[in-house]
């Protein structure tokens, strides 16, 4: 197994102006999808459940999807994550980064 740099994205699905949903669950994926494949960027995503204290002080609850990007050394990720808050009318994604052994079998 080689080490490898893995990160996660975690973005919401309400809209950051509305604080409510626009698009249902399968359209926020397949716009993800979107996003990813026009840059062609290797990636998979789940759903989750999520929580966070907003600038002025409301905690809202969220459906999120955790977006997992594994190998891609030349990515500035945090400008991606970025690129994807716009894209996605967010007013903040997370990015975590963790070294991981993987394996193709």
């Amino acid at each position: 197994m080689k080490d490898c740099t893995e990160y996660q994205i975690y973005i919401g699905s309400l809209d950051s102006q509305l604080n409510a949903k626009l698009v249902s669950e399968d359209e926020f994926q397949e716009m993800i999808v979107h996003f990813f494949k026009r840059k062609e960027i290797a990636f998979s995503m789940y759903r989750a459940k999520g929580g966070f204290l907003q600038k002025n002080g409301n905690f809202v609850s969220e459906n999120s999807v955790c977006i997992n990007i594994i190998g891609a050394y030349d990515l500035d990720i945090v400008s991606l994550a970025k690129s994807l808050s716009m894209f996605m009318n967010q007013e903040c994604s997370l990015v975590v980064k963790n070294i991981v052994k993987t394996e193709y079998c």
